[in-house]
């Protein structure tokens, strides 16, 4: 079998991260794997076999057996490319978030309203398109007239989680955790992500602080809401690090506090690392999870949050046990691949 893939950049984010681990997992089951990208940003190794492109160069899709695209812009370049009646080349998409809720978080309603149409659109060139969760198959069923495919992520810790991180970092993370116990999450700051929930839930937890890595839109509006409320000094803004997972052993516990969300890798990371999992009670991480394995608390609600993250603690042996199971069994990245692998073989 012949494969290649096609990404908008190489960079350090989850539809990319997919990708790589997709690629990792299948590629010695294959002839070959070409992987095709359009930006100069190269922070994920994809080893050989890559090849920069702009928009109107054409890929010789006959080359291919299956042609894998993610995200928006490889969705326009195959429907722009790819001809009415392509031969046996399968064209398969994944479709990493609920479009309208992720643009609508990191923009507005009317840019959301307006590129939900147009993907949408787009992708009417596909063969298949991959949702990551049956609730996403669900909504999109009646809005695409496309043979839709549920086909959870996984992810195993990769080799960044056994690096040392920076040490002016762990050196004050660990002046916090001489005085408290320290809530982390990692993620792009969006408004979707919801983290100011997490600082507003210090108000009620005098004996927690809160360290956040990663960079984004949001990133100074948090810190005005921390000062505002006082819990500044108990709040550490890291900014990115590529290598965020090897942060999370320096957790007590982990909070995703999303809006919503496609799939959750820094869920699954931190359930990877034995960290017991507070997180929104939102209709997708109902679909993954339990209460035998997450702590849940409603959304933009203070309180409730702040008494999922006691209870967290005060289970945290059994919890951490729990989620660590569950990921290992039903969202490992070689579970991932292989049915990846069933999809592929099934359709040609």
């Amino acid at each position: 079998m012949k494969i290649a893939f096609i990404l908008p950049k190489l960079v350090n984010q989850g539809p990319i991260i997919v990708a790589k681990d997709i690629i990792d997992n299948i590629k010695n089951r294959v002839e070959f794997i070409d992987v095709y990208y359009f930006d100069d940003m190269n922070e994920v190794d994809f080893g050989s076999n890559i090849y920069k492109i702009n928009f109107f160069d054409k890929i010789d899709f006959d080359k291919y057996d299956v042609v894998h695209s993610h995200m928006l812009r490889p969705d326009l370049y195959v429907w722009f490319h790819r001809k009415k009646n392509h031969g046996k080349t399968l064209f398969v998409s994944t479709l990493h978030q609920n479009i309208y809720d992720n643009l609508k978080g990191n923009y507005n309603f009317i840019v959301a309203f307006v590129f939900e149409k147009i993907w949408l659109f787009i992708l009417r060139k596909q063969d298949v398109v991959v949702t990551l969760t049956d609730i996403m198959k669900m909504f999109y069923v009646k809005r695409i007239s496309l043979n839709l495919k549920t086909i959870y992520n996984g992810r195993n810790l990769s080799e960044n989680s056994k690096s040392i991180p920076n040490g002016d970092d762990i050196t004050i993370i660990n002046r916090l955790k001489a005085k408290y116990k320290i809530i982390g999450s990692h993620c792009l700051l969006t408004k979707r992500k919801g983290i100011h929930q997490i600082i507003n839930s210090l108000v009620f937890l005098e004996d927690y602080a809160l360290v956040i890595i990663g960079n984004g839109q949001e990133l100074e509006n948090l810190k005005k809401l921390a000062k505002d409320l006082g819990v500044v000094e108990r709040c550490f803004f890291l900014g990115y690090r590529l290598d965020a997972v090897s942060y999370l052993k320096y957790f007590d516990l982990y909070v995703m506090s999303s809006y919503s969300e496609g799939f959750p890798l820094g869920l699954l990371e931190a359930g990877l690392s034995r960290l017991p999992i507070v997180c929104s009670d939102i209709p997708i991480f109902n679909e993954l999870f339990t209460e035998k394995e997450v702590c849940f608390f409603e959304l933009d609600n203070a309180r409730s949050l702040a008494d999922a993250v006691r209870l967290c603690y005060d289970n945290k042996e059994e919890l951490s046990s729990s989620i660590f199971d569950v990921i290992d069994k039903k969202y490992s990245v070689n579970k991932m691949a292989d049915n990846y692998m069933k999809l592929y073989q099934s359709k040609l």
